[in-house]
């Protein structure tokens, strides 16, 4: 599977162990989520851009397996330790982050949409703030001329308070409900990307509410 940037150079010893043990950690993730029952699920309209938060990610990103959709990963050992997992269910992984590789990476993306494929992308970005939508999956969206969806996961799971999306892995055979909709970016014709982007959080917020109660 292509990718749109090369793996992280001058990686010593203990940096490739960790990230092969990173990768076959998230690998038994996936192995365990074939065990989640989903319901609620969108017929999409093919191709589109699927907006997402970066907890809730992972049971999206497992019930799109095999689909041939594009997504992005930040351009570390983290990222690339995901993308390889990602890639092994035929997702192609454009590596790239705001900070390193994000113009090229969006670039990619924005092909893959054209070319016909679906992109899955985390609105928040890869460092945050927590559910702060960012303008990327807007304007791939609008640049592409495809469909944006909305999309939330509800389900039971394990909050990791270290990191900064507290994110979210799922409890084995519990239930995940998609909560999603059509976002009508043709209404928005001639508006600043700003009001867009808004218009947009303010919908993808209200699809579920947030059940993460900081402490």
């Amino acid at each position: 599977m292509a990718r749109v940037n090369k793996p992280p150079k001058k990686i010593g010893p203990a940096q490739k162990f960790a990230r092969l043990l990173l990768s076959g950690i998230l690998q038994i993730f996936f192995w365990v989520m074939n065990t989640l029952r989903f319901k609620g699920q969108l017929a999409l309209e093919q191709p589109c851009v699927m907006a997402v938060y970066h907890d809730e990610l992972l049971p999206i990103i497992h019930r799109y397996k095999n689909q041939n959709i594009a997504a992005i990963a930040s351009q570390n050992h983290f990222g690339y330790s995901i993308a390889m997992v990602m890639e092994r269910y035929t997702y192609e992984v454009a590596l790239g982050s705001p900070s390193r590789g994000g113009k090229d990476a969006f670039v990619q993306l924005l092909k893959a949409a054209r070319k016909g494929k679906t992109v899955a992308f985390a609105v928040d970005g890869s460092r945050g703030p927590r559910h702060e939508m960012k303008a990327g999956a807007v304007v791939l969206a609008m640049r592409a001329k495809v469909p944006l969806y909305l999309i939330r996961a509800e389900y039971q799971g394990w909050r990791i308070e270290s990191t900064w999306d507290k994110s979210k892995f799922p409890k084995p055979f519990g239930n995940v409900t998609l909560h999603s909709e059509r976002f009508p970016l043709e209404d928005f014709d001639g508006q600043d990307i700003e009001h867009i982007v808004s218009a947009a959080e303010k919908r993808l917020a209200a699809l579920l509410p947030d059940d993460y109660q900081a402490k």
